[in-house]
Parts: structure tokens; C-alpha cells; sequence
């Protein structure tokens, strides 16, 4: 039986999750769950590593549990982030819990007619629409990659009844919705910045170092970060939290002024620099994307394109790049001064069927380039980036003109597969600027160690690997010419997606004898589909159109509040 101390624990986010979850929480998102209760609107940017997933997965517990009449509905950018990540958390938690919960039935958690969380991954804002409850808790896990439409939705929904926001997630670009609630309409929210130094396991360490215009910058108290002993760095009360050893090795990989160093590190938006090739917002939404249903620039797709970054002795690497399409498959680097039989080895196992091996041959590359045309004859292919472009009054030199293509390809999202954050963050650096001639002009590697960034091997790497040179009339032109396309058939899918919605209703319903013609199967009553899926809320889902319906489940026992505890 629930004790009226019980009772009073429900009422309270924070000794909830303490006393009924059994978790060890901090201040920070002890303060955010605490918004959550109190705020119609609470939006949290954070570091890497805050625990912010979490912290959304037990204001979903709380929030069903506290109201009977509760409704908690998560969204994230994709499935997977729905599906392992907030969803993850909801079922570590629920076993451990002082309360009995049901088991969860893939992103549905029912307690009671009309109780429930549920975990949603569209770009439809019509599917947030309908839910209608006395107390009801929108969260946006990932909120800066969640889809426009949703926010308008969920802000529509948001008109009538007691409806509350959660939005969280790392601030990686600088626009959008989640940038605006902290900025043009923070007054309509409770805003909350978690950066690497607030978390618990840099508590009493302090980072000092010269901003770009000379000025001393100070983050946290205490002992210096990089003057810690490797013993030191190790150290952490919470492993699973951002640790000293990741903030004092990104310092040296980003440094500040970075754009990954202030979204990772610091919980801030990027001050993005204008002269920036590849927006870090872009990067990440190739991130996000699925290399198995992405568009490809390629004329071959199924032939495999190597890029290979040939690097001298010292910190260096020579870094081999293999794609499929617009898909990085594969990505591996050596620092040692002569890789060539790592190289080889790695490059055997695509035997068969690489197209082409664009070797970077200026320099010491020229021997990487003749050993790999011995072994892949045909294959293998010099490119000096130092020699004219396809279009010398656009381009200095080759090198502009592919690293150009390269950005082109990012910004239509034709740039996906295997994108760690160390390839990013050297994407992200790179520089380039307008000569006085007009042409575009990348920043060379002298003047990028000279601001503190180290050699974008991997960089350079992928810009190999995505070189068309054998196009006679550049690879500008190819892909402006690829670009219109993909356009125009995105807006003939859009087109047919609205004429589909539009006649959706019309549709005839479909029944079907189920086997040993006992009784038929009803299908959809929206498309007609027969692929339908139950959930625990009480009805049926559409693999098809993602329609729910309502359907009464006999075997369905709501959760009794008198006897919930242990």
C-alpha cells in the first residue's frame, strides 16, 4: 500500500526520482525536472555527456505517474534516437523502480486508459495533433534536428489544457526553433545551459586559456585542467558524465573558437564563421541521414571510390576513405611515415569492386600513388590539388574546386555514412575566403596550424574519396546539374504525398478472409493497409500510413494507484 509520505513523493519530480527511481541525481537536472513541474516551457542546451537523455526519461516517468490523466509523448529526430536512446532510458529505469510499472511495448508505456507515454519519429506535425488530456507532456529529445512542423504542431497543441514543453539537446545550430527559445522568445521559456564544467566530474577544475583577440578566458574553479596528472584525468564520481580526460584532449583537438568546442564543450550555439566552408548544422544533418536511402551523386553507385591522404613522418596521418555512393563505408588512418602494406591490406578486401583509387600524389604522395597503381592497375589515380581547376575563374585550383563539390554534396545531404566526430570537427575547420581575382581560395595548412587547428587529414581524405575528375566539364557543373534534379523530384514526391493525403479518406476499406476462413481481417481504416501493429494504448497502428485507431484490448488491466508500490 502507497503511505501518504508515497503519496507526497509523487507530487515532488526530484524526490520521485530519488525515492521511487533510485537515482543519484545532481543539481542541474534536478533543477530542469523541477521546471518541468513548475513551467509550461523548459528548454535545457547542453554539453556531451550531461545526462540530459536521462533526465528526459524520468520527467516521462514522473509526469504519467504523477497525473492519472497524464499524456507524455517523445519525438526525436530519427527512429533510432526515439527507439535506443530517451526510449533506452525509460526501460533501464523501470525495473528498478519502487513502483510496479507494465512493461513497456516498444515506445508505449500504458498505465490506465487514458495514461500513457508514447514515442513518436515523423515529419507529419499531423501526428501530434489529438491528443487530448487533462495533463500532457510534449518532450523533444535532440530538439535542434526535430522537424519545424512538429514544433508548430506540438505549439498548436500546446492552446488548450495543462500542456507542457521539454526541448532538449546539444546546440548545434544556430537558427530554428530551440535556438529561438533562447534567444527572440526566451521571455515564453525556462531556459538551462549545462556546459562540460558544470557536470559533477569537473567540479573544482578550471580551464584558463587567450580567446582570439587576446583576451584571458576563465572556465570553472579550481585546478588547472591541463595541469592534472594522468591519474587525475581518470578521475570521475560519474563515469557515464563528460569526463576530464574527453574536455582536456577536445581542447587540444577544437580549441576554443571552434564550432564542435562550443556545442560539445561548452553548451553554446556556434558562433559559426562566415568564412566557414562547411556549416557545422549541415554536418549534422548528414549525420542524421540514412546512407542506405540517400540520393546519390555517384554515376555508379555500385562501384566503390577511394580517397587516400598521404601524410610525411611527424603528427600527421595518411587516411584512407572508401564510399559507396554518398556513404562513407569505411574510414581508417596511420601515423607512421610508410603505410603502404596497411594501405594495401586495407584496400584488398574491396578487391573487385573499386572504381577508382584517387590518391593524393603531391610531395611523398607520388610513391604512395605509383605503388598502388602497380598492385590496382587502372585503379589507381593521381591527383595533385595544387594544379589548375576545371574553372579557373571561379577556382584557384583543383584543390577549391573539390573541396567545393564536397560542400555542394553536404548541403543537398549527399554526404552520409560513417562520420565520426573527429572527421567533423576537421570539416567543420576548414577555411576559405575570395583572392582578389574573385576566386575562391582554401585555407592552406600553414595558415590553419598557425590559428591552432592541426592538418585535416581526414578532410582531405573524403574530398579525395567524393573527386570526380574524370568529368570533362567540372564537377561544379555536374553536381549543379545533379542538384536541380534531386529538387525536382522532391517536389514531385511532395506533390504526391499531398494528393495522397488529400484523397486518403476516400480510400475503400479492405477485408480479407484470414486463413481457415474463420473471419476477416480488417485492414486500415485510413489506407486500407493490412500491415497493422497493436499498441498499448488500447488500439492498432498502420505500418503503412502510421494511422492509430482505436481498438478495445480485452486483456488490458489498468495499473491500480492504491496498490502501485512495492
Amino acid at each position: 500500500m502507497a503511505t501518504v509520505s508515497d503519496i507526497e513523493i509523487l507530487a515532488d519530480p526530484v524526490g520521485f526520482t530519488a525515492g521511487i527511481l533510485g537515482h543519484d541525481i545532481w543539481r542541474i537536472p534536478a533543477q530542469i525536472l523541477e521546471s518541468v513541474a513548475k513551467n509550461r516551457r523548459t528548454a535545457v542546451k547542453s554539453c556531451h555527456a550531461s545526462g540530459k537523455t536521462f533526465s528526459s526519461a524520468e520527467a516521462v516517468i514522473w509526469w504519467i505517474t504523477r497525473y492519472s490523466d497524464g499524456i507524455a509523448v517523445t519525438t526525436a529526430p530519427t527512429w533510432v534516437q526515439v527507439q535506443k536512446l530517451l526510449w533506452g532510458e525509460i526501460r533501464k529505469s523501470l525495473p528498478t523502480s519502487r513502483i510496479m510499472y507494465p512493461k513497456p511495448l516498444g515506445t508505449e508505456l500504458k498505465l490506465a486508459e487514458g495514461n500513457y507515454a508514447l514515442g513518436l519519429s515523423t515529419n507529419e506535425g499531423v501526428r501530434f495533433q489529438g491528443f487530448h488530456a487533462g495533463h500532457i507532456l510534449f518532450v523533444l529529445d535532440e530538439a535542434p534536428g526535430v522537424d519545424v512542423a512538429i514544433w508548430e504542431a506540438i505549439e498548436g497543441a500546446s492552446a488548450g489544457g495543462d500542456v507542457h514543453i521539454l526541448a532538449i539537446g546539444n546546440p548545434v545550430i544556430a537558427s530554428g526553433p530551440f535556438h529561438e527559445a533562447f534567444h527572440e522568445n526566451r521571455e515564453r521559456w525556462a531556459t538551462f545551459t549545462i556546459s562540460a564544467f558544470d557536470t559533477p566530474n569537473l567540479a573544482g577544475i578550471s580551464l584558463t586559456y587567450a580567446d582570439k583577440d587576446g583576451h584571458r578566458v576563465t572556465l570553472g574553479s579550481g585546478r588547472d585542467l591541463l595541469s592534472l596528472s594522468e591519474e587525475e584525468l581518470d578521475q570521475a564520481v560519474r563515469p557515464y558524465l563528460t569526463t576530464r580526460r574527453w574536455v582536456r584532449d577536445k581542447f587540444y583537438e577544437w580549441g576554443p573558437g571552434h564550432p564542435l568546442w562550443d556545442s560539445r564543450v561548452l553548451g553554446t550555439f556556434p558562433s559559426q564563421a562566415e568564412d566557414a566552408l562547411i556549416p557545422l548544422a549541415w554536418l549534422e544533418k548528414c549525420q542524421q541521414c540514412d546512407p542506405t536511402v540517400g540520393v546519390s551523386l555517384s554515376r555508379d553507385s555500385k562501384k566503390l571510390r577511394a580517397g587516400l591522404d598521404v601524410a610525411g613522418p611527424g603528427e600527421d596521418e595518411t587516411v584512407l576513405v572508401v564510399r559507396d555512393g554518398p556513404g562513407i563505408i569505411f574510414s581508417q588512418a596511420w601515423m607512421r611515415a610508410d603505410p603502404r602494406g596497411e594501405v594495401v591490406a586495407a584496400l584488398k578486401q574491396y578487391e573487385g569492386r573499386l572504381e577508382v583509387i584517387n590518391v593524393d600524389s603531391a610531395g611523398i604522395g607520388w610513391n604512395m600513388y605509383t605503388h598502388l597503381d602497380d598492385i590496382f592497375p587502372g585503379i589507381a589515380h593521381p591527383i595533385n590539388v595544387g594544379e589548375s581547376s576545371h574553372d579557373p575563374e571561379k577556382y584557384a585550383n583543383l584543390k577549391a574546386e573539390l573541396y567545393w563539390g564536397l560542400r555542394m554534396r553536404a548541403q543537398a545531404g549527399d554526404l552520409t555514412g560513417y562520420l565520426d566526430e573527429k572527421l567533423v570537427g576537421q570539416l567543420a575547420g576548414i577555411r576559405y575566403k575570395h583572392n582578389a581575382r574573385g576566386q575562391i581560395v582554401i585555407e592552406s595548412k600553414e595558415d590553419a596550424r598557425q590559428r591552432g587547428v592541426k592538418s585535416p587529414d581526414r578532410a582531405e581524405a573524403v574530398m579525395l574519396a567524393f573527386a570526380q575528375h574524370e568529368l570533362p566539364y567540372g564537377l561544379t557543373a555536374y553536381l549543379e546539374e545533379k542538384i536541380e534534379q534531386i529538387d525536382a523530384e522532391r517536389l514531385q514526391r511532395m506533390r504526391q504525398m499531398a494528393d495522397k493525403l488529400a484523397t486518403g479518406l476516400n480510400r475503400p476499406k479492405i477485408e480479407t478472409v484470414s486463413e481457415g476462413g474463420k473471419e476477416p481481417t480488417k485492414g486500415c481504416p485510413e489506407c486500407g493497409a493490412l500491415c497493422i501493429q497493436p499498441v498499448c494504448t488500447g488500439g492498432k497502428r498502420c505500418g503503412a500510413c502510421g494511422n492509430q485507431f482505436d481498438e478495445s484490448r480485452s486483456d488490458f488491466k489498468p495499473m491500480n494507484r492504491t496498490t502501485l508500490f512495492k
